[in-house]
Formats: C-alpha cells, structure tokens, sequence
C-alpha cells in the first residue's frame, strides 16, 4: 500500500524539503503535494490523499485550529503532527484533535519507520468496511410472477425436466407405498399369531402329555410290586 501524502507547511522552504525527503525515503508514501494553510481544504479535496503531515511553525495555535477543522470533515483521512522541538502542550492537544502522531525535527528521521508502520495499519482498517462492502455479493433480483410462481431455481428446474419427460406418476407410488406397507405389517402379524398358537399348542400338549406317562411308571411300578409280591409271599 502506498498512500498519497500531502503536505501542509509554513515555516520556509527548506523545512518543506527536509519533510518531502522524509516522505520519499518510504516507499508507503506517496507525495502528491506541498500546500499553505490558506489552500489546505481545497487541495485536500481536490487530491484526496489519504495522509496529510501539518508542520505546526511557525504559527502552531494556527496549525491546530486548522487540524481541528480538516480532522472534522475528513475523518478517514490521517494526519501526522510535526514540531521543531518536542512540547507537552502540542502534544497532548494534537492527540485530542485526532492525529495519528506527533514527530519533533530532532529525531524524526528515526522515529518515522515505527510511524509510518502504524499509519499504514491504520489505514488499511479504516479501508477494511469499504473493501467488504465491494465484495460483498449482489442481492438478487425479486423473481418474476411467470417463475413457476417464484419457487426455487432448482426445483423450478427439476419440475421443468419432469415436463419434457413424463415419468410414472407420483401419487400412484405414494398410495402404493403405505398399502405395501399395511400387507406387510398385516403379513406379519399373522405369521406371528401363527407362531404363537403353535407355541400355545405345544406347551399344551406337553403338559396334558405329563401326567399319563406319571401314570404310567406308577402303574408299572404297582405291578413290580405286586408280581414281587406273589412270587416271594
């Protein structure tokens, strides 16, 4: 990313210079122009740069009012502070006009990399919803009245492939299915009632059968005892 950079400064052209070698030394910059205080708004709107570096001399209560206003009606635009000498005043009311950083000309040269880090982050959050909003999809268009009365594609499609071809008809195999279904479960019930009765038989065999073989070992036995009986009196 590589964002358009304006810069706004009135403390002499050397000063001008010494921030525009800043800007170019980084690759994430882009220099679009250098401006005074008076044609700041319009240039702001006119390139739309998406970065603008206010130098605060020589009139740094000016500077401010003037970031106060741009910061208010460009609030995605960033803009980054710079002073000759560091002071706690300036700071602390650029931080609440909404710069991005405060930078002095003693060690900006080596605290823009960390600077220019931050800003690029920045932006590209202050990017980000716009970017989602462009990719997001298409709403679609409201189906016409002739649409197989607006139902889904697929099974418009589906109904539409029927029509070519005619098949076997539905409701026939739908009645078919739950009569299929009641022989079986009718099928079923017989032959388990079947089962059951065999069943029933057979234990009642079983048991009307027991007592005549009881009766039998006893009778045999009765006879033992009396043949025992007549031949050993």
């Amino acid at each position: 990313m590589s964002l358009p950079t304006l810069i706004i400064c009135e403390a002499g052209e050397d000063k001008a210079k010494q921030i525009e070698e800043l800007i170019r030394a980084h690759t994430e910059l882009r220099l679009i122009g250098t401006v005074n205080r008076q044609t700041a708004a319009k240039q702001i709107a006119a390139l739309s740069p998406k970065l603008v570096w206010i130098e605060l001399a020589p009139e740094p209560m000016k500077a401010l009012t003037l970031l106060g206003d741009l910061r208010e009606q460009h609030p995605k635009v960033q803009f980054l502070v710079s002073n000759e000498t560091l002071d706690g005043g300036l700071i602390k009311t650029s931080m609440q006009l909404g710069a991005t950083d405060f930078l002095d000309s003693q060690t900006w040269k080596d605290q823009l990399p960390d600077v220019v880090k931050r800003i690029v982050l920045k932006a590209e959050q202050l990017n980000a919803p716009a970017a989602t909003a462009a990719l997001a999809p298409a709403a679609p268009a409201p189906a016409s009245a002739k649409d197989k009365d607006a139902m889904p594609p697929g099974l418009a499609a589906a109904l539409a492939d029927g029509d070519d071809e005619p098949g076997p008809a539905r409701p026939a195999v739908a009645a078919t299915a739950p009569a299929d279904s009641l022989a079986n479960q009718k099928k079923t019930g017989t032959t388990a009632a079947m089962s059951s009765t065999s069943r029933g038989k057979e234990i009642k065999g079983s048991a009307t059968a027991s007592p005549a073989w009881i009766w039998a070992i006893i009778l045999g036995l009765f006879g033992l005892s009396f043949l025992f009986y007549k031949l050993f009196p």
